[in-house]
């Protein structure tokens, strides 16, 4: 008999073996390593995109720890995209900005603050009120959109603020406005699955809207999928019929689809059988056709006008009102409709309007603002804001939660504007973005996850997010740099009723009082909690 040596095991070490450890999950399927174990769940909106889909966020000691898609969500139904998956890692971003910087160095708040309203208040004193602006964006909750609009507006005195949802959007509001008379995307996520024909102009949900399109592929009627778009992009090669239009011919293609429907008899049947199929896919044996479109209509050559075009389409046809059905504008950020209703940038709170004495008096009864601190005009547009600024009329610009340096179409000229300023001031969860190494002050912002308010989605459904992670350092959520900047200002007494962002939500909800944006049924956050 042989005898073996004794066996020695060495015990393993090293950064990664508590990552390595794993045991079952308490909450979702499958397991996690230790660290990640929840002992918590709690529900959240993605903050990525307008599609707006639900979160179970995993909470450890009250802090957020992991992810998953929030299987009884009516948008997303489980699923999520690589954003919504990775939703918590940006937090943790090694660039996050964690104290104010003045002229790149740190410096605490009450310095930050004293200097911002100081030369601020330099700027309009001197200038007159159109020589300061703020330029928002649709990724922040609307509470603090409209906290923004109105703090610079009524409270400070600005005529012009505008966001970037200006750069995707506008387009599409002024074709709902001119056709309906106020602007209402009118689609739900159903009528994907609920569509005869689905007709995409100008847009690639397959990529760049993965949860809609996965709605599309739960259809069950086995519907016509048109594309109408230059590219052989991933949407169009899984169509049924692709039109690859020439740049520019939008209207061409889209006014003589309307010629053929209204001509619907003595058509040549031989040339339409071989040439017109997409009229004659809307006109016979379909009872639900919708009509969608993003960027590469609202961006496009003539886009208000091809815009309206498609919503001439949907009406000629009675494709509207029905599910299955309608002209639906599918928005870009998380927020894009949020702003368009509450940011008080264009429209005055609640889609109502500046030129409107009845209007500003409603607003003014609303949010308890004297009537006389809102301005009887809109601002410019943000494109007009550049340009004054380029001309030396606009000479302080706030920016919040965007880039320009970055996004906007002409970077060169962008940055030569934006170095003539006398005063630039960028409130980013980074300081190292294009725009913040070039601004005067930046304001350190807490992001999605790191603070509480509501985003409104494409469809218009309204979603809660909650604070789910402390912000690193110093960073303060948005509304809170918003209060914060009222108090120095002077003009705290204005917004006392504004303490905090569901505060705010019952204000808006007296703004939209009457209005097709009405939300006053609403009982407030745990109603919007427990009825996604």
């Amino acid at each position: 008999m042989i005898k073996l040596p004794a066996m020695t095991f060495r015990e393993w070490t090293g950064p990664l073996t508590a990552d390595l450890v794993r045991e079952p999950a308490q909450f979702g399927l499958g397991q996690v390593p230790s660290h990640l174990v929840p002992d918590a769940t709690t529900k959240a909106i993605c903050g990525f995109c307008s599609t707006g889909c639900g979160l179970t966020i995993h909470l450890k000691d009250g802090e957020a720890v992991n992810l998953t898609p929030d299987a009884d969500y009516p948008v997303n139904l489980g699923t999520a995209c690589p954003k919504g998956w990775e939703a918590l890692t940006v937090l943790d971003a090694p660039d996050r900005a964690k104290l104010p910087l003045l002229h790149g160095k740190e410096v605490d708040w009450d310095t930050a603050l004293r200097y911002f309203c100081s030369k601020m208040r330099e700027i309009l004193d001197a200038h007159g009120p159109e020589a300061a602006a703020f330029l928002s964006t649709g990724q922040i909750m609307f509470e603090e959109m409209a906290y923004l609009g109105a703090l610079a507006k009524f409270g400070m005195g600005m005529i012009h603020g505008d966001g970037n949802t200006r750069q995707c959007m506008a387009t599409a509001v002024a074709a709902y406005k001119e056709s309906f008379g106020f602007d209402a995307p009118p689609f739900t996520y159903e009528d994907f699955e609920q569509s005869d024909v689905l007709v995409f102009i100008g847009a690639n949900p397959c990529i760049a809207h993965p949860i809609m399109w996965q709605r599309v592929l739960k259809n069950k009627r086995n519907p016509e999928i048109i594309v109408v778009d230059p590219r052989s992009t991933e949407t169009a090669m899984a169509a049924t019929q692709h039109y690859p239009i020439r740049p520019k011919s939008d209207l061409t293609l889209l006014y003589g689809i309307a010629h053929l429907l209204i001509r619907d008899g003595g058509l040549d049947q031989d040339f339409i059988a071989k040439h017109t199929q997409f009229a004659e896919t809307i006109r016979k044996g379909t009872q639900r056709v919708s009509f969608w479109w993003t960027m590469g209509v609202n961006q496009g050559h003539q886009a208000t006008r091809t815009a309206q075009a498609i919503i001439n389409l949907a009406l000629m046809t009675g494709n509207i009102g029905k599910p299955g059905t309608g002209a639906n504008s599918i928005t870009g950020q998380c927020n894009a409709m949020g702003s368009r209703l509450f940011s008080n940038t264009t429209n005055l709170l609640g889609g109502h309007d500046f030129r409107n004495a009845m209007h500003r008096a409603k607003v003014a009864t609303a949010t308890g603002i004297p009537v006389e601190r809102i301005p009887d005009r809109p601002s410019l547009a943000y494109d007009q804001i550049i340009k004054a600024a380029d001309e030396g009329k606009v000479k302080a610009i706030w920016f919040v939660a965007t880039n320009p340096s970055h996004s906007w179409i002409d970077q060169n000229e962008m940055n030569r504007v934006l170095d003539k300023l006398d005063f630039l001031v960028v409130q980013d969860m980074y300081c190292s973005t294009e725009t913040a190494k070039r601004a005067h002050l930046v304001l350190p912002a807490a992001g999605w996850g790191e603070k509480e308010g509501c985003f409104i989605n494409s469809e218009r459904r309204l979603g809660y997010s909650p604070k789910v992670r402390r912000a690193p350092g110093q960073a303060l959520a948005d509304f809170h740099i918003f209060k914060l900047i009222a108090h120095y200002w002077g003009c705290g007494d204005l917004f006392r009723e504004w303490t905090s962002p569901e505060a705010v939500f019952r204000i808006l909800q007296r703004c939209s009082e009457n209005q097709p944006c009405e939300i006053t049924g609403i009982e407030g956050y745990d109603m919007i909690r427990k009825s996604g």
